[in-house]
């Protein structure tokens, strides 16, 4: 190439490669608020020049390459941000929820129950003979009864909830997995051919954050642009473009609650619910085994003691009609959720302790209203009410941890998302500097053809 078709050439090459540059600068402006879209540059270089008198002329410019701005460091940290965020924020909206349990700051809770029942056994020991305050102990109890019942129904109906939202998670991470294998393909299709798929990178970048808002993941990319991915213990749950699943299994053992096992192809044989070490899933796992199930065996327990302690003191003594060896709780009722007063006659109330002390002996009422300050071995030599107060403590400060270590990581995370904009995100200033300069190069290169054609028109009319 050279003289005029040269020049020719030199101009249409430029118009061609800033009309590239005002493309991907448009590309960038378009995205600026599009989350995790990573800043594209177009590199420029200059064509192989010509050998020719005195020396080589250059032969224009071509554009090499549409770089994406990204620092796969900062990506990796954000994906593993994800992957805590994800199991903070589970796990605090979990424990939120679950603290309906305690109404205590209404005086609706069990503690209150408690206070109530004990006090009730003072009023009858103050007064054995009065039918009224024996009807106020029957209702006091079943009051009791009814706020530990429902507890536990409320325990019950969150674990479930938290198992519907378990099964939710697994569903979201097979629709992932699945999208993540198919841009796999199309990258791998997109760059042996030559091109850069940096918008289908993108794209895939944004699923593997999402995946890892979920479930602990872990990734290799190979030659071909392609990712596997790995969850658990080294499962394979992307290869290339095939995408394995993961699924919910029901767990007799755990009341029929899901464990998240891996389905290699041969059934989902593999347990992973222990394995998952952080994000969502991690955070809705603990808070329904861990948290949740704690408080349903610790509210069993004293549910269970209190039983015992009131039957055990209740069956020596005597009621206003001679009955004795009454149980006042259902004996079979030892649980949280199925704990229910014996008693329908008020009169069995057993309050005195011998027969012929009926109806002014209180010394088995007494007995049973020392309950509230005894230390029950089978509750950890504490009473009643501050094994219930240590309970509700324990769970307080698992809550508040939970909430600052979400708080924590929010803060870390919108720190490396600052990063991560320093890197890949899209400044329009910059861009907008680029599009007049892109611009002013094109309208140079426009005025370079236009140029060479009055310059061939001269010369075919110095021809004539």
């Amino acid at each position: 190439m050279s003289g005029l078709n040269g020049l020719f050439g030199i101009g249409s090459n430029a118009l061609a490669t800033f009309q590239r540059a005002l493309a991907v600068t448009g590309q960038n402006i378009a995205n600026v608020n599009t989350p995790g879209y990573s800043r594209q540059e177009i590199i420029l270089n200059e064509t192989t020049p010509e050998n020719g008198r005195p020396g080589q002329i250059g032969t224009g410019v071509e554009a090499s390459e549409v770089r994406r701005s990204v620092d796969t460091f900062v990506e990796q940290q954000l994906l593993n941000s994800n992957e805590r965020l994800g199991q903070f924020g589970a796990s605090q909206k979990a424990l939120s929820q679950i603290q309906s349990v305690f109404a205590d700051s209404n005086d609706q809770g069990i503690a209150a129950g408690l206070n109530e029942f004990f006090k009730a056994w003072q009023d009858v020991a103050t007064n054995p003979a009065d039918l009224t305050s024996r009807t106020v102990l029957l209702s006091k109890a079943d009051s009791a009864a009814k706020r530990l019942n429902q507890a536990a129904t409320q325990l019950s109906s969150q674990r479930s909830s938290l198992d519907g939202q378990i099964q939710s998670g697994i569903n979201d991470i097979n629709a992932l997995a699945a999208q993540i294998a198919d841009l796999n393909s199309q990258i791998k299709l997109a760059e042996v051919s030559g091109q850069q798929a940096n918008d289908l990178r993108d794209q895939r970048g944004r699923f593997l954050n999402d995946l890892g808002g979920l479930i602990d993941v872990s990734s290799i990319e190979d030659a071909t642009g392609q990712v596997t991915v790995f969850v658990g213990v080294g499962q394979v749950l992307v290869a290339q473009q095939t995408a394995f699943q993961l699924a919910g299994v029901a767990n007799a053992g755990n009341g029929g609650l899901l464990d998240v096992r891996y389905d290699s192809g041969s059934g989902p044989n593999t347990d992973l619910t222990s394995v998952i070490s952080s994000g969502r899933l991690k955070g809705l796992i603990d808070a329904r085994d861990s948290t949740a199930a704690g408080l349903q065996s610790s509210l069993d327990t004293l549910a269970s003691q209190l039983v015992s302690q009131v039957n055990t003191q209740h069956r020596v003594g005597y009621g206003l009609d001679g009955s004795t060896t009454q149980d006042f709780f259902t004996a079979t009722g030892s649980t949280a959720a199925t704990i229910s007063v014996a008693l329908t006659d008020r009169r069995q109330i057993a309050a005195s302790s011998t027969a012929a002390g009926v109806p002014g002996n209180n010394v088995n009422a007494l007995a049973l209203a020392n309950l509230q300050t005894a230390a029950v071995s089978g509750l950890g030599n504490t009473t009643f009410q501050g094994y219930y107060s240590a309970m509700a403590g324990s769970f307080g400060a698992t809550l508040q941890e939970a909430t600052r270590d979400l708080q924590g990581q929010e803060i870390f995370h919108d720190q490396l998302q600052a990063h991560r904009a320093e890197v890949s995100g899209v400044s329009m200033d910059e861009e907008l500097i680029n599009l007049l300069k892109y611009q002013r190069a094109f309208q140079a290169a426009s005025k370079l053809i236009i140029t060479s054609d009055e310059m061939l028109q001269t010369i075919l009319t110095l021809k004539r």
